[in-house]
């Protein structure tokens, strides 16, 4: 029998948008980040290194979605962003620094706020209708590859 949060886990990735996801992959890196401060609290290293692992791991998923090509200097910003990411999970576990992870999730948090402004708008607009000759888009252009993101559940 499954564990009654991996079955909603579930349901809830099949459910969302692509910028629902990226949120949700927000939600898994923070989550990571606070329990690797909690392990160093507590001493554990095996427990440190699997959050801080898996941390990482979204961060590199997290850039590699990136369309660089349609998301202009967001999705650069983004990607400095993520590269500084992963340097800074890098030195915190070298550190067992609780400072730099909580800067981490600070500057997470306030991105996954941004994002979840972007769903709320219900960015991006539905494209199964074309947009009238001349008219000019609305939103953004894509920052994330066509699709959801593959999400593997924890």
């Amino acid at each position: 029998m499954k564990h009654p949060a991996h079955t909603y886990r579930q349901f809830a990735v099949q459910g969302a948008t692509a910028v629902g996801s990226i949120v949700m992959l927000y939600d898994g890196a923070i989550t990571g980040l606070q329990r690797a401060i909690t392990a160093i609290e507590a001493r554990d290293i095996e427990k440190k290194c699997a959050h801080l692992s898996h941390a990482l791991a979204i961060v590199v998923y997290l850039e590699g979605i990136l369309n660089l090509e349609q998301g202009g200097e967001i999705a650069r910003n983004l990607k400095r962003f993520y590269m500084h990411a992963r340097g800074s999970v890098l030195e915190a576990n070298i550190e067992n620094s609780k400072e730099i992870l909580t800067s981490l999730i600070r500057q997470f948090s306030e991105l996954r706020a941004a994002w979840q402004q972007v769903e709320a708008a219900g960015w991006p607009p539905n494209r199964a209708a074309p947009a009238p000759k001349g008219a000019r888009p609305s939103s953004p252009p894509s920052l994330i590859g066509a699709g959801k993101p593959a999400l593997r559940s924890t």
